[in-house]
């Protein structure tokens, strides 16, 4: 039996990644469900739980150990539970004190972790880590930061799986011989994606591009707008939202754009590169592993926050693809991301699963 539990029903990385796999895991007809501390019932899917609660609240401990009660008293193979995020990192740990036949298997997402600012709390994190079975990375710069945090003892139960990721059409883009290109970014409107710098950019090539779309949401919008408005881009720069609909977004631009200041993977460069599109992406461990070092459809930035490097790269971006040919980088960047696809993904977690 599988149990994958999670923060949020609603999400485009992590909480994406656990309703997928769980899709697969049925399809290969494995016992699986979801755990979801807070989400719209109306949404769930065959095999999933909400509890409705903030991920913060204690009380979902007691909803986690309820669940986990009734699993394990209908269940005589051991329950394998695969936590993802933070809450649910802590409180699982809680709800399965005293309880039988489980193995806890715990996915590490990010390279960086506020925790990780203050070492008094490394000794909390050595507790909890220790009480999983496995710690699964998401990429080798996950895991070598980890690694250093946790120390060598638990740096043994520590395993690379890249993500999956949705795989989507190849569409056919018009030339760019008489336009200009669209750009698009996709994440959330947080510090860490570091969208501010990428605008800043935009400004200096307001003549040089047709639009820049930025698909999500988060605190960082007020601070964005002020600065597309400072810089007179409001026909140039979009701020869309949250949209269910990305595969049409990535369809329509030419170039994609990820100037994060971090990544533990990259999920929104996999997805743009699957429809064929060439990306300026940070130098940041974790995305330049999902990119490839020697992608040709891919110009990495060394200096995320140097807007001057992030224009040069754009230009640089765009002569590539007259240069080299949109089909030719199209094919590039398709290859690349079919190596992390879900179904890959999924396998790798259950051998893993098997093992314990």
């Amino acid at each position: 039996m599988l149990v994958n539990v999670i923060s949020s029903l609603k999400g485009g990385g992590a909480e994406l990644l656990v309703r997928e796999i769980n899709k697969i895991y049925k399809k290969l007809g494995e016992d699986s469900c979801a755990i979801y501390f807070c989400g719209d019932q109306s949404e769930l899917q065959e095999g999933e739980v909400v509890f409705g609660l903030n991920p913060r609240n204690p009380v979902n401990i007691f909803r986690v150990r309820r669940v986990l009660k009734n699993i394990i008293s209908l269940s005589d193979e051991v329950v394998v539970v695969n936590v993802n995020l933070t809450w649910p990192f802590f409180y699982v740990v809680f709800a399965c004190i005293g309880l039988r036949n489980l193995k806890l298997v715990y996915t590490e997402h990010s390279t960086n972790n506020k925790r990780r600012v203050f070492p008094i709390v490394r000794f909390l994190d050595r507790f909890f880590y220790s009480r999983y079975s496995r710690v699964i990375c998401i990429s080798n710069g996950v895991r070598q930061s980890l690694a250093k945090w946790v120390g060598p003892e638990i740096a043994k139960r520590l395993v690379t799986i890249p993500n999956g990721s949705r795989i989507y059409s190849l569409p056919e883009r018009p030339l760019l011989d008489r336009r200009l290109p669209h750009l698009i970014s996709v994440g959330s409107l947080s510090s860490r994606k570091n969208f501010a710098t990428s605008i800043s950019a935009i400004a200096q090539l307001k003549d040089e591009i047709e639009t820049y779309t930025i698909i999500g949401e988060g605190p960082d919008r007020t601070r964005l707008q002020k600065i597309i408005q400072s810089e007179q881009l409001e026909y140039k720069v979009q701020l869309l939202g949250w949209s269910d609909v990305i595969e049409s977004h990535l369809h329509a631009a030419d170039i994609q754009l990820i100037p994060s200041l971090w990544e533990g993977f990259g999920l929104v460069a996999v997805e743009g590169m699957s429809t064929g599109l060439p990306v300026v992406a940070s130098n940041v461990d974790g995305l330049r592993e999902v990119l490839g070092d020697s992608t040709p459809s891919v110009t990495l930035v060394n200096q995320p926050t140097s807007v001057n490097e992030w224009v040069s790269a754009i230009r640089k971006a765009i002569v590539d693809i007259h240069s080299m040919g949109a089909h030719s980088l199209a094919q590039s960047s398709r290859q690349q991301a079919q190596k992390f696809t879900l179904d890959k993904m999924a396998q790798s977690y259950l051998e893993v699963f098997r093992q314990l």
